[in-house]
């Protein structure tokens, strides 16, 4: 959805999402399919810029980083941004971002996409190696069974020689 920055109201403006698909982009094989999300929004004037702050909840499937099952994984959170009217955004060239520079974005052409700002949020909520759960066991390194399913028929890795001293630290 696209809010026009010259349609905000001084008092600010309240939105409220129904549940929706999201599409969160390319899956990189961590996520499968779109996120069904809820949010809400508010937009108001502060000096020469808007603060936007919102909530979202919603889910999407996650891809196990141990054993590679789907999983739906449910998140939510708040967040708050600073946008610059009139601000150029940053240059193409590549650096470090600042502390202050992390909760700011830019107007594109007039405009707040909120579509985009949702994505952002959800996809850094999201956990670096989502498991669909805590004792999950993975697969086995040799064979590529799923050990949540039962053990594997592989003989035990031979210790290499050198690490026996390590071993009686255990």
């Amino acid at each position: 959805m696209l809010i026009d920055v010259s349609q905000i109201p001084p008092e600010g403006l309240s939105i409220a999402l129904p549940e929706e698909a999201l599409d969160l982009g390319e899956p990189a094989h961590t996520w499968d399919g779109p996120a069904r999300v809820q949010a809400e929004f508010h937009v108001g004037r502060s000096g020469r810029g808007l603060l936007i702050s919102g909530s979202w909840n919603g889910g999407v499937a996650l891809v196990c980083s141990r054993c590679l099952e789907l999983f739906h994984f449910h998140t939510e959170d708040r967040f708050h941004l600073y946008c610059e009217a009139g601000a150029k955004g940053p240059s193409e060239e590549e650096h470090e971002l600042a502390d202050d520079e992390l909760e700011v974005t830019y107007l594109e052409q007039g405009q707040i996409n909120t579509d985009h700002l949702l994505r952002e949020n959800i996809l850094l909520s999201l956990p670096v190696q989502p498991l669909c759960r805590e004792e999950c066991r993975g697969l086995c390194a040799r064979c590529g069974t799923d050990l949540n399913q039962g053990a594997c028929e592989c003989a035990d890795a031979p210790t290499d020689p050198r690490l026996q001293a390590l071993r009686k630290l255990l």
